[in-house]
């Protein structure tokens, strides 16, 4: 039977913490022939909020043995705006029966960054099982 897992992406302004409304939230996942697979995209509200968004994820009880794959799906994020850096997140890990809320901080372009490129790059690093 197919799982699935939520996630929920909040949007906000680095510094102050205050809700983005209007960002574009696109959620995707290489396929096999290592593509990426654009499987939503969404606009904050007034809240900075987007989603939830249902993206599929192993069964945890497939993970119980080792040698099983792990229990959760790998995902891309990528979060733009006019006026700030693109936020790129990889690996984000979505488990199934759970919601995941991932906070991205959107960095003013107006603020100067020594060495910072155009794009935040984050990469998220496996949960210790």
């Amino acid at each position: 039977m197919a799982q699935s897992g939520t996630l929920i992406v909040r949007v906000y302004a680095s510094r102050a913490q205050l809700p983005i409304l209007g960002a574009t939230v696109l959620v995707s996942q290489r396929d096999d022939q290592g593509r990426f697979q654009l499987l939503s995209a969404l606009v904050t509200d007034e809240s900075g909020i987007a989603g939830p968004i249902t993206l599929p994820a192993p069964d945890a009880n497939l993970s119980q043995n080792p040698g099983t794959p792990l229990p959760f799906s790998s995902y891309s994020l990528v979060v733009e705006h006019p006026g700030y850096q693109v936020a790129v997140f990889r690996d984000l890990q979505i488990f199934s029966g759970v919601d995941t809320t991932q906070s991205v901080p959107l960095i003013p372009l107006s603020i100067p960054q020594s060495d910072s490129p155009e794009q935040q790059l984050t990469q998220v690093t496996p949960q210790p099982l």
